[in-house]
């Protein structure tokens, strides 16, 4: 018996197997996502936004984050405000921080919010206190 029969014969079945319940468990994981809507609510400052970015972050540990689950970016058009800014998120931990930014036209404005998402909610993150004319 060859190399290639014996790994076709012995080898191949038993990593086709390890890589279909490989699948399986990470179907299974995402299953355990909290899923929510994420609102932003500019307030009185929705005239002068410009652009919003959003990261989202979970596992954050003191003020260590690990790398972004999520980014979002919205831009207003030339002579019109900023639209509705809403995403959908999927999250592995339903506790979790916004690590937002603000182009106001002549300035930006970055701020941290800190979330617990509860599946099928929405999450409204009010903004505009933040972006008062200083």
């Amino acid at each position: 018996m060859s190399r290639y029969d014996v790994f076709r014969r012995r080898i191949a079945p038993i990593a086709f197997l390890v890589a279909i319940a490989l699948i399986a468990r990470d179907s299974c994981d995402k299953e355990q996502r909290t899923h929510t809507a994420v609102e932003l609510d500019f307030g009185d400052a929705r005239p002068r936004v410009r652009a919003v970015d959003v990261e989202v972050f979970t596992g954050v540990t003191g003020s260590v984050a690990a790398e972004p689950i999520a980014r979002f970016h919205r831009n207003a058009l030339s002579d019109a405000g900023i639209g509705p800014c809403r995403f959908d998120l999927a999250s592995p931990d339903p506790d979790g921080e916004l690590h937002i930014d603000v182009d106001l036209g002549a300035e930006h404005r970055t701020m941290v919010r800190r979330f617990r998402a509860v599946e099928g909610s929405t999450l409204h993150v009010p903004l505009a206190d933040d972006l008062r004319p200083r």
